[in-house]
């Protein structure tokens, strides 16, 4: 499949990378020889994730061109994939033990719809794992086309409890830094201040990209504190700095390339004239010049223009 902006594929590179991995392998800590959903599963890339420890993982998607590259590229024994839509999950009620929703939510105009159809999929202790933008946060990048509605915190925690009696909330930011976490409380961003001399100490919840939340009707499993370690060269700095390089090798390629060409035609030109500069030395040297000189002096003083040096 192609990125058209909507579904991430596998060939994505940087912190939309890092974003997209880092909540499948954070989901798969949960599905160990489970029966899992994961919903708007897109390429499959995530299912195939969640295969690798779930004892089966049906993905769906609304999309058909979307369902027939996953079943193609991933299904098998443990893998399946259908075409539904989220608010209305082609699976009987409680079908499985864990639902996974990942950048879903905020596509769908019946949010309520959705939430309860995965309630109704979901066995009487099945968990929910779902993440969705954090709206003052992600606001801040500018107006995504593919996003019908964004919540604030309060906004998706209320959502997700009109289902499940319990909700634990994570956030999700991708940066380069320092992590220092301990799952047994609340996780601070230090931010150093202007001036170097302070930093500030926010809940990096509230600071987060995405809201990543656990939801159940029962106690909740432990979630610890992760830190996806992705390459720096494909971080979304370095791929900006390669691609600059490569306008600026493009510039002066063609700056060159110019150059060249001014420099043949100006050596063309040289050429041209030390051609004519020596044909018009060798009149000057010859017999027939000199002989006709009285001729040309007459000429001009006939017009009144005594000529010199002989012309």
């Amino acid at each position: 499949m192609e990125f058209t902006g909507e579904r991430f594929v596998p060939q994505c590179q940087g912190e939309i990378a890092a974003e997209h991995y880092h909540r499948y392998f954070f989901a798969s800590g949960f599905v160990a020889g489970k029966r899992v959903l994961d919903i708007a599963s897109g390429e499959g890339y995530g299912t195939h994730i969640l295969a690798q420890c779930a004892a089966h993982v049906t993905g769906v998607d609304i999309s058909p061109e979307a369902v027939t590259s996953a079943t193609r590229q991933y299904a098998g024994d443990s893998v399946a994939f259908l075409q539904g839509s989220a608010a209305a999950i082609p699976l009987p009620d409680a079908a499985v033990d864990v639902a996974v929703s990942f950048e879903t939510l905020e596509h769908l105009p019946e949010q309520e719809d959705m939430i309860s159809e995965i309630r109704r999929v979901l066995r009487q202790d099945g968990l929910l794992i779902i993440s969705t933008p954090n709206k003052p946060i992600y606001s801040k990048k500018g107006h995504n086309p593919f996003h019908v509605k964004e919540l604030c915190r309060e906004e998706f925690v209320a959502l997700l409890k009109s289902q499940f009696s319990h909700v634990s909330l994570l956030g999700q930011k991708a940066m380069y830094g320092s992590l220092l976490g301990d799952a047994g409380g609340e996780t601070f961003l230090l931010r150093q201040r202007a001036g170097g001399d302070a930093a500030e100490r926010l809940p990096f919840t509230d600071q987060a990209m995405y809201f990543i939340a656990v939801a159940g009707n029962g106690p909740l499993p432990h979630a610890d504190v992760t830190f996806l370690e992705y390459p720096l060269e494909k971080s979304d700095l370095a791929m900006s700095l390669r691609n600059s390089l490569t306008e600026l090798q493009g510039i002066h390629a063609a700056l060159q390339n110019s150059h060249d060409a001014l420099k043949s035609s100006h050596d063309a030109a040289q050429a041209r004239l030390e051609a004519v500069e020596a044909a018009y030395a060798a009149i000057l040297a010859s017999r027939s010049w000199r002989a006709t000189a009285p001729l040309r002096r007459l000429r001009h003083l006939l017009r009144g223009n005594a000529g010199k040096d002989g012309i």
